[in-house]
């Protein structure tokens, strides 16, 4: 099977590996400083325990590399549009695209029934590009569970965790869903296939709804959100506007408290978008936060937490950057 990761960086960079290891020889695809880095040093992943390097394959020539079978892609929700020339040459008539990504997904409503079938999310693809230039039937969902963050372009720093949920967006099970799952999970992640990815999707969106905004405005950690009892309580009541517009929906079954706990392995780790404000990086603000507001304006669910803490995340993020 051909396998390209577009967008190694921290989730990226810990698929990368895993499959590099288990001999599937993906190649990675990336800007021409970071594919020879790759190329020259290896790819390394560090836990714990220590740490371990991989002989990977690196290229910034996705039209000499031609169609994949497998392409997944780690890019943030908002670096899809412009990558979408080194996107384009990898996917073929049969391509499976997997994108791990954080918040609402630009497929979320394609090809379902229900509320807002087949809506466009502008927050995630304001001029349609992406749900023009992708096919749905190519898409396969998925959630990432997973701590890490990448501190060169050849090494990744990571906790252990490495669970992935994969689904059809239509719903059900497939062959391809089966196929695929087994092999990232024969490589050594936790990989799981859904019947509902959009269920597994929002249940993680409520946990990136309370977590990544409230650590902009807070610099918390995660286990600082979940055990100071003024954070906490906000938390609570993110959450709680993100289950009622699931419910919304025809989402049902979340369990808040359940969903507040944190595990030992995440109680030190800083957000991914704590980490981007820190690094002067754009944040993932339109799809963990405006596409949640956008998605709640059209159900009729309001979110007034929600609004007001991404709003003094986006702030933080001016401030610190000189933009206010």
């Amino acid at each position: 099977m051909r396998i390209a990761i577009l967008g190694a960086g921290a989730v990226g960079g810990v698929v990368a590996w895993h499959l590099a290891r288990a001999g599937s020889d993906p190649v990675i695809v990336a800007r021409p400083q970071s594919a020879r880095r790759l190329a020259d040093e290896g790819l390394t992943l560090a836990d714990a325990s220590g740490s371990a390097t991989v002989t990977v394959r690196a290229s910034a020539d996705p039209e000499g590399l031609g169609p994949q079978d497998l392409v997944l892609v780690g890019l943030k929700a908002q670096d899809w549009h412009q990558a979408l020339p080194l996107l384009r040459p990898l996917m073929g008539a049969g391509t499976i695209l997997v994108p791990m990504l954080n918040g609402v997904p630009f497929w979320f409503f394609q090809g379902v029934t229900g509320p807002l079938s087949g809506h466009r999310i502008a927050a995630v693809d304001p001029d349609g590009v992406l749900g023009d230039a992708i096919a749905a039937t190519s898409i396969l969902g998925c959630v990432v569970y997973m701590g890490a963050a990448r501190e060169t372009p050849s090494r990744v720093r990571w906790n252990g965790r490495k669970r992935l949920v994969l689904g059809e967006p239509v719903g059900g099970e497939s062959e391809r869903l089966r196929r695929i799952a087994s092999l990232l999970a024969q490589a050594g992640l936790t990989a799981e296939a859904t019947v509902d990815i959009r269920m597994a999707v929002w249940q993680k969106i409520l946990g990136n709804v309370a977590h990544n905004p409230l650590s902009v405005v807070t610099g918390a950690t995660i286990g600082r959100l979940a055990t100071e009892p003024h954070l906490r309580s906000v938390m609570r009541a993110l959450m709680q506007e993100a289950a009622a517009i699931g419910e919304a929906l025809g989402l049902h079954g979340f369990d808040i408290e359940e969903r507040l706990k944190v595990a030992p392995e995440m109680a030190d780790f800083r957000t991914s978008m704590l980490q981007d404000l820190e690094a002067g990086r754009a944040l993932e603000l339109a799809a963990i936060v405006d596409a949640v507001v956008e998605i709640g304006q059209a159900v009729g669910v309001p979110t007034p937490v929600l609004s007001t803490v991404g709003a003094l995340a986006l702030d933080r993020w001016l401030t610190r950057n000189g933009s206010s």
